[in-house]
């Protein structure tokens, strides 16, 4: 039994490009992000207006790890004393609090001490709502998935999304 006309079904299906994707490509508007990844950084292209929902998603993020991490220093300062103390008495008590200033010295100047500037773990909109000529020009590493959702339109026009470009962009950012 086949499917009825204007179905997508298995690879037909799975080669319909992502809706935001589809969206910036009609409106051809892109946001561009800088990610700072080893040996050298990743440029990636979300929908246009997309950009800055990622930055504040990751800055919410690296907030959370900050204070989890900070949550750590008055066990710090608790626990290696008390572990010295249960292990070597006295002499145990001195040495687990001298680690635990140290400890919580490293945490603190590591994690509060950071700019935000500085962070590496939140990404960076180095280019807004840039057209597809100018967001390629960054080498971006999901190129092709722009090119794919470009190819899918020019093919098949009437798959553009139902909403205008800039609509459809919004929906897509909530």
């Amino acid at each position: 039994m086949s499917d009825p006309p204007g179905t997508e079904t298995g690879a037909a299906a799975d080669e319909r490009p992502e809706e935001p994707y589809l969206a910036a490509a009609a409106a051809d508007r892109w946001d561009v992000l800088r990610y700072e990844e080893e040996p050298e950084p990743v440029r990636r292209a979300v929908p246009a207006g997309a950009g800055s929902a990622i930055v504040t998603t990751y800055e919410r993020r690296a907030r959370s790890r900050r204070r989890l991490v900070l949550a750590l220093v008055p066990i710090a300062a608790v626990g290696l004393p008390a572990a010295g103390w249960l292990l070597a008495g006295t002499l145990g008590i001195a040495v687990g609090a001298v680690l635990a200033v140290v400890t919580a010295a490293v945490i603190v100047r590591r994690h509060v001490g950071e700019d935000a500037e500085e962070r590496t773990d939140v990404p960076e909109v180095v280019d807004a709502s840039a057209d597809g000529a100018t967001a390629r020009s960054y080498g971006l590493e999901n190129e092709a998935t722009i090119a794919e959702a470009e190819a899918y339109l020019d093919e098949n026009p009437r798959e553009a999304p139902d909403l205008s470009p800039e609509e459809a962009l919004d929906a897509a950012q909530q």
